[in-house]
């Protein structure tokens, strides 16, 4: 879902904001990994872009469903990467 965004929707929020620029950088062997690099011109179109970030953070989290588990019991395995 969150790339779906990245791929539909930033092309058009930053429409007409000159000196923006969005890129998103994907790793081939880390598909589930995706960067975003932002390029401002100055402080301002940086302040606008991150209101509007910020706004589409809360649209996003709120479309997320509310996903809450109860569950109970023990602990039989747990493995943690070195």
């Amino acid at each position: 879902m969150f790339n779906s965004v990245l791929h539909t929707k930033w092309s058009i929020l930053i429409k007409g904001i000159k000196g923006a620029r969005f890129r998103l950088v994907v790793d081939k062997d880390k598909p589930h990994q995706s960067t975003v690099v932002w390029e401002f011109e100055n402080e301002k179109i940086q302040k606008d872009i991150e209101k509007i970030i910020a706004e589409e953070i809360v649209r996003f989290t709120k479309a997320l469903p509310n996903k809450e588990i109860h569950f109970q019991g023990e602990v039989e395995l747990d493995f943690t990467s070195t």
